[in-house]
């Protein structure tokens, strides 16, 4: 190797024999790389190597299901606000059904989660919660729980592309109306 004009070293001149070890350390250093990663996999938690990755939709659908299960907690405790609430489930209801249509893999996780079919009921996922103590109270509640599945909604709308982001907007703005017409 000799020096170049402003210090640098040039390089050694490329021969068979230098592309040849330079081919065979590339080949022994992936070899320990792969083998290296085996053995931390299996080492570390063979669940991990065979579990599926989440779904991008599957928090949404977890979230929608949460949402019918306090449409269905609140009315169970007070049956009177059905005619004001009834319809603003029923559009609940259809836009879970829209989703786990258009997104049949996400709808699998939930269902796995839930350890039912995808269209089993929402109250089979969702976390037990205290009942209401008062229906102003509960439309709180509600609202609250409206506000954040909206949230959720318009977040995957952005992400999404295509058609699945024209529905999950479509129910995103749904929602947010209902947040609104409840308090919000």
């Amino acid at each position: 190797m000799s020096d170049l004009p402003g210090g640098a070293l040039r390089p050694p001149p490329l021969t068979r024999r230098n592309l040849l070890l330079a081919g065979g350390a590339a080949l022994t250093a992936a070899s320990v790389t792969v083998g290296l990663a085996g053995c931390e996999a299996t080492s570390t938690d063979s669940s991990a190597t065979t579990a599926a990755p989440t779904e991008p939709l599957t928090p949404v659908l977890l979230g929608q299901q949460v949402l019918l299960a306090t449409y269905e907690r609140t009315l169970a405790a007070f049956p009177e606000l059905s005619p004001a609430l009834s319809d603003l489930q029923g559009q609940s209801v259809a836009h879970t059904a829209a989703l786990l249509q258009a997104a049949p893999a996400a709808a699998a996780q939930v269902a796995a989660a839930a350890g039912s079919t995808p269209s089993a009921s929402a109250s089979s996922s969702a976390p037990p919660a205290a009942p209401p103590t008062d229906p102003t109270s509960a439309v709180a509640d509600l609202a609250r729980a409206v506000d954040t599945a909206a949230g959720s909604l318009r977040a995957a709308a952005l992400r999404a592309s295509g058609e699945l982001a024209a529905l999950l907007g479509s129910c995103a703005a749904s929602t947010a109306c209902h947040a609104r017409l409840l308090g919000l």
